[in-house]
């Protein structure tokens, strides 16, 4: 295998890296909405039956979505990681693949 050759491998098996990672990070995303609706859900269940005061439900939910968006800021600065990673490798490829064709 010529070292072009062996250079695009490496990239292609890097991008399927980077794809599989965002997979899990979407799947995470997901997960973690789902968790959040049904504690929601859970919780106005839960409280209806001891409070009929909304004021404590309405706290809970205050909570519960202020931690929604903490997860979901963390998922993006994930999300921006991963895309300069990304980005980085395509670089690098070109990069490489340039040095390579100017030398023959």
């Amino acid at each position: 295998m010529d070292k072009e050759e062996q250079l695009l491998k490496e990239y292609q098996n890097n991008r399927r890296k980077f794809e599989e990672q965002e997979d899990d990070i979407k799947k995470f995303q997901r997960q973690g909405q789902q968790i959040a609706d049904e504690t929601y859900s859970e919780i106005r269940f839960l409280l209806s039956d001891i409070s009929e005061d909304d004021e404590v439900l309405n706290m809970a939910r205050i909570e519960l979505a202020n931690l929604e968006e903490e997860f979901m800021m963390n998922i993006d600065k994930e999300k921006k990681k991963l895309l300069n990673r990304q980005e980085e490798e395509e670089q690098r490829y070109r990069k490489e693949l340039k040095v390579l064709k100017e030398g023959e």
